[in-house]
């Protein structure tokens, strides 16, 4: 079909793909007469460029972006947005018209329409569309802390291919997490891993490489480290390093949500591996090196084994009954915050001097 519709959030696809049938259908030699580009257009725009045919060989190619004609305005259809019957009579001609243009567009006539939003199928003018374009979806690719979901992990590992690398589970996780799940920022990253590998034996991008090269959340990585070691002066030091580089704290509440969920679980399985062990003659506590504890849960933790072990090495100073309390702790000093009965700076520094 010459009319593509590009639909979706997920911005950075969306810019790609457009690109690419740029590429394919563009004869650059001629592209100054073949090339159009029309911003946010309307009904009206659409049916006159419909009737457009190519100078000399080759291809026309009308792009418009910003498009609107494929969301809800105001809660309202494209065809129904004007009061008076007259108005909504005329806009059904309009759709009528656009339906007669579209299905005579020219062969070589390329018409590529970039949308805001996600397309909305129920609306009178994209089911007149459906009938003659071909719809290229890109919903946003959803995030949640602590766990890269498939596509997340797909997008990354198609991106460290393209760049002559691979990248691990955790890498992505971290990439994902520190971003919010921001696309166009984790290609950045990859690539920069990827260029930093160039001339290593290894090409395998890993959460140490990440962690190096992209230090985003690197800084709330070290406040729980000197946390959970027991060092109050380097913490408040890293809060105040922290809140200068951030707008708000809540970024860096979440991610150290995550993080005690994570410790919770990691603690829980490393007591029960500890109680199931027998106390010998004179054996007044059960201890295991973290990196035998970090084999011994690794069918009940999914996570990579050397970040394992280093999670152990951390757990493994503080009780089950303390991670608990804090995470409950931290869980009301977020509400206060959120709900303005607390400033950000203060909640963090309760927390950590508690």
């Amino acid at each position: 079909m010459p009319i593509i519709v590009i639909a979706g959030e997920e911005e950075l696809l969306m810019c790609e793909r457009l690109d690419e049938h740029k590429e394919r259908l563009l004869d650059p030699a001629w592209a100054a007469f073949n090339y159009a580009r029309i911003e946010k257009p309307e009904l009206k725009d659409v049916i006159d460029a419909a009737a457009s045919v190519p100078f000399g060989p080759g291809n026309k190619v009308i792009v418009f972006e910003r498009c609107e004609l494929f969301g809800k305005k105001r809660g309202k259809d494209e065809g129904d947005d004007a009061p008076a019957k007259s108005a909504g009579k005329a806009k059904e001609r309009l759709l009528d018209d656009l339906d007669r243009s579209l299905s005579g567009v020219a062969p070589n006539t390329w018409m590529i329409f970039v949308s805001t939003g996600n397309f909305d199928k129920t609306l009178k003018v994209s089911k007149v569309f459906e009938k003659h374009a071909s719809i290229e979806d890109f919903p946003k690719i959803k995030h949640y802390l602590g766990g890269a979901g498939q596509p997340m992990i797909n997008f990354c590992g198609k991106r460290a291919k393209n760049c002559g690398a691979t990248i691990d589970d955790a890498a992505i996780e971290y990439l994902a997490d520190s971003s919010e799940g921001d696309l166009r920022q984790i290609a950045a990253e990859i690539e920069k891993a990827a260029t930093y590998l160039a001339s290593e034996k290894s090409h395998h991008i890993t959460y140490d490489v990440v962690a190096r090269l992209s230090p985003h959340y690197a800084g709330i990585f070290a406040l729980l480290d000197f946390w959970a070691a027991g060092r109050p002066g380097q913490v408040l030091e890293t809060v105040e390093e922290l809140l200068g580089r951030q707008a708000s704290a809540l970024p860096i509440m979440a991610m150290m949500q995550t993080t005690f969920s994570k410790w919770i679980t990691i603690r829980t399985a490393i007591d029960q591996v500890l109680h199931s062990m027998p106390l010998g003659r004179g054996v007044q506590r059960r201890e295991l090196p973290p990196a035998e504890l970090a084999k011994r849960i690794q069918n009940d933790i999914k996570m990579n084994p050397y970040i394992l072990k280093m999670e152990c090495e951390r757990v493994s100073k503080l009780s089950l009954e303390r991670l608990v309390e804090k995470k409950r702790e931290l869980t009301t000093l977020e509400r206060f915050v959120k709900s303005g009965m607390l400033k950000d700076r203060q909640a963090l520094t309760i927390f950590f001097t508690r």
